[in-house]
């Protein structure tokens, strides 16, 4: 057996410079080869039996969650087996996207939702929760979102009679809040807020419906009246003008003023 000198020179040099001819270590090379190995599954995963969805079809998938590789006419199959084959970590049910769970917010957590149908709102028109709900408003879904003022800017004018995902009373209001609309980038705020903040925010919201905001946006989705029985306890968005719904504080500031 011949032996391998351990510190032998290689004949060549870089500017006076020599090297030794070692071996390397086996935590390297053991680490090469399972990276060869790696590799080898990878390719055979997703681009020989296509098993696994490749970039642009986990993005078709994100999309749209019935994208199949069958119904797609530029979908090109490795081979034949390529159609029956799935990942064995998705099951037998389907991918869930945020667009899935925006269209069907049943689907998942059905029994809580169900639960909150169940719950009736009504409005807070005293000034402490309204002023709270105007906090949270402007420093949440204000500037960027609504406008401070309700007008719209990215999101929709909270204004009008116009309303897209409810129908702009206040039980509608707060389970847009709740679960917000992910499909169009609105989270679900009750993951973040606490059920009386997200209620202040409705009522406040309630009461922007019929001011003048500085720059509306045109009007978006289906019209829906404010009710007659709400028409008499909403102000501006800045006042509330029943007698009945002013704290005596500011009744006595009124009266001086």
């Amino acid at each position: 057996m011949a032996h391998h000198p351990v510190d032998e020179l290689f004949d060549h040099d870089y500017d006076g410079i020599q090297e030794f001819d070692n071996d390397l270590p086996p935590w390297w090379l053991n680490l090469f080869y399972l990276t060869i190995i790696w590799s080898v599954l990878y390719l055979l995963y997703y681009h020989v039996t296509g098993i696994g969805l490749l970039q642009a079809e986990k993005y078709n998938k994100e999309v749209d969650p019935q994208w199949t590789r069958r119904a797609d006419p530029n979908y090109q199959p490795p081979f034949w087996a390529a159609y029956s084959f799935h990942s064995p970590y998705e099951g037998s049910r389907k991918d869930v996207t945020p667009r899935m769970m925006a269209e069907n917010p049943g689907l998942f957590g059905e029994a809580a939702l169900i639960e909150e149908e169940t719950i009736e709102y009504e409005p807070l028109f005293d000034a402490a929760n309204l002023a709270a709900g105007r906090e949270l408003f402007e420093r949440n879904c204000g500037a960027t979102c609504h406008a401070n003022d309700g007008g719209g800017n990215i999101g929709p004018n909270l204004t009008d009679n116009f309303w897209i995902h409810s129908e702009g009373d206040i039980n509608g209001i707060i389970r847009t809040i709740e679960r917000g609309v992910p499909a169009k980038g609105m989270i679900a705020w009750k993951r973040i807020l606490k059920p009386e903040e997200i209620h202040q925010i409705g009522s406040y919201v309630l009461t922007l419906r019929g001011t003048t905001p500085a720059n509306p946006k045109p009007p978006q989705g289906e019209e829906y009246p404010l009710p007659p029985s709400l028409r008499e306890d909403t102000g501006t968005g800045d006042e509330v003008p029943t007698e009945e719904n002013t704290t005596p504080a500011e009744a006595e500031e009124s009266n001086q003023s």
